[in-house]
Parts: C-alpha cells; sequence; structure tokens
C-alpha cells in the first residue's frame, strides 16, 4: 500500500491553464501603456518642462525612469519609413494611380478578387504586375483582413415603419413566437468568399447579408 512516499504523490502540479485571448489583450494594453507614457515625455519636454521634472512626473504616474533614460527617449530618431514603389511598374507616374485604383476597388467591393485588379491594371495602365506586387501594395493602403460575419439587412425605407410595428406590438404584450418578416429579398447575393478586406477599424463593412430563413429569422426592430 503506497504511505505517499512515492514519486506520484510528490509529482509538481500540472501547470495553470493559461487564456491565449486574454494574455493577447494584456500584451496589446501593455505595449499601447507604453508608447503613451513616452508620448508624455515628448509633450512634457515641448512644454519646456526640465528632465528632472519630466523624471518626477514619471514616477507620480507609476513609471519610474531615470534621467538617462528620459534622455535616450528624446534623442531618438524615428526613421521615416520609404513609401512601397513595386520595381514592376515601369512608368513610376503610374505608381499612385494604381495604388488609387486599388484602394478605390476594395472601397466599393470589400471582396474583389486580386486577379481582376491585375487584368484591370493592364488595361488601364499597360503595366503587367503579379497578384502578390498587388497584395503587398493593399497592405501598404492600411488594408486588413477580416473573417466576414453574417447579419440579416433590413432596407432603409423599411426601418422605420418596422419599428413602429414593433414598439406597437411589444405594447401590446406580442410575444412574436410565430412571427416573420418577408418583405426583404430572399436571394442571397454577393460573393461566398470567407474574407473581406477592409480599411484598419472599419468593422462595419464585414457584415453581410445572408440567405434568410423564414422559419428561423428573427424579428429585427429598427
Amino acid at each position: 500500500e503506497c504511505e505517499g512516499n512515492c514519486p506520484r504523490h510528490h509529482s509538481n502540479p500540472p501547470p495553470a491553464r493559461v487564456d491565449s485571448s486574454r494574455s493577447s489583450i494584456a500584451a496589446t494594453s501593455a505595449s499601447i501603456m507604453e508608447r503613451s507614457w513616452k508620448d508624455k515625455i515628448v509633450g512634457w519636454k515641448d512644454a519646456e518642462l526640465r528632465n528632472s521634472e519630466i523624471v518626477g512626473k514619471c514616477h507620480e504616474m507609476g513609471k519610474k525612469v531615470s534621467h538617462s533614460q528620459v534622455t535616450r527617449i528624446l534623442n531618438k530618431n524615428f526613421d521615416v519609413k520609404k513609401p512601397y514603389t513595386p520595381s514592376s511598374i515601369l512608368d513610376k507616374d503610374n505608381v499612385m494611380p494604381i495604388f488609387d485604383l486599388i484602394k478605390a476597388a476594395f472601397l466599393e467591393d470589400s471582396q474583389a478578387k486580386v486577379s481582376d485588379l491585375v487584368k484591370e491594371i493592364k488595361i488601364q495602365f499597360d503595366e503587367e504586375l503579379s497578384e502578390t506586387v498587388v497584395k503587398t501594395m493593399r497592405k501598404e493602403l492600411v488594408m486588413e483582413r477580416g473573417n466576414v460575419r453574417y447579419g440579416h439587412s433590413v432596407r432603409l425605407a423599411n426601418r422605420a415603419p418596422r419599428l413602429s410595428f414593433c414598439e406597437l406590438h411589444l405594447n401590446l404584450g406580442t410575444m412574436f413566437l410565430h412571427h416573420c418578416f418577408t418583405d426583404e429579398s430572399m436571394v442571397y447575393s454577393g460573393n461566398h468568399r470567407r474574407f473581406v478586406y477592409i480599411v484598419k477599424g472599419d468593422n462595419s463593412r464585414r457584415v453581410k447579408p445572408r440567405v434568410k430563413h423564414p422559419p428561423s429569422l428573427m424579428v429585427w426592430g429598427g
């Protein structure tokens, strides 16, 4: 019989499970805080504060820094990134117009095909670019990739009447257990691709309409 002296009883406990999403959020928050206090140092210097006063202000906000650290931050050179100019574009006067074409295409259709853009660039500018170059130019335009989110879209003209209808019946105690709206299009329109390319932060353009199945259609109140 085991009396607690076997290695099994003295093994280390299993490592705690780490939530990757929380750790990534914490890392992002830490990087933002790191930038913000350094920006404040530059602002204080612009306000003609002495380094000793800047050190004191940093200590007040819980950031312990030395005089030498403040000096290094203030003397740091920030290099301006050189704009991306594809070598495959022969006429350099076409660089900015091609950038504008790519941006306009993705603002109009967030799921625009790169292959179609390559053909359009050939037609308009007589420049032969690879899909990789077009993707790099898209990235330079701060176009980020996002997952498509599907939702039921309601025509603008129908939103006010639908809201009034819902408010009226909610006041009457209607439970909407067997009710659905069928005035919207029942046909899926648009691409079925998984990703969209949008200007960074423009998350509203990630939402796409999807096929409406009446038994599972939710009431939209405006």
